[in-house]
């Protein structure tokens, strides 16, 4: 996904393009997300723990067996976004 070394490349020719900001930076605006990308890091990151030993039981699921833990994540990272005042 994405685009290999994208960031590395702008850094090096366009290097004022690029800046990290704090949340508070952003409260009162309107923030895009992409939410394919932020569920595929949510996926990653539980498919992470598991390999430390939590196994798939360290996955959150439904009834059905269906894995939940990415829903879980953009629901807790989108409370974060409203309780900093940005509106996603």
């Amino acid at each position: 996904m994405g685009i290999k070394q994208l960031s590395k490349l702008i850094g090096e020719h366009a290097p004022a393009a690029i800046k990290e900001i704090t949340m508070e930076a952003l409260t009162g605006r309107k923030l895009a997300i992409d939410a394919s990308m932020a569920i595929y890091q949510f996926l990653v990151a539980v498919r992470s723990q598991d390999k430390g030993g939590g196994g798939p039981s360290a996955q959150l699921m439904n009834d059905q067996g269906e894995v939940t833990s990415h829903l879980q994540g953009m629901w807790y990272r989108t409370l974060r976004f409203v309780e900093a005042g940005i509106k996603p």
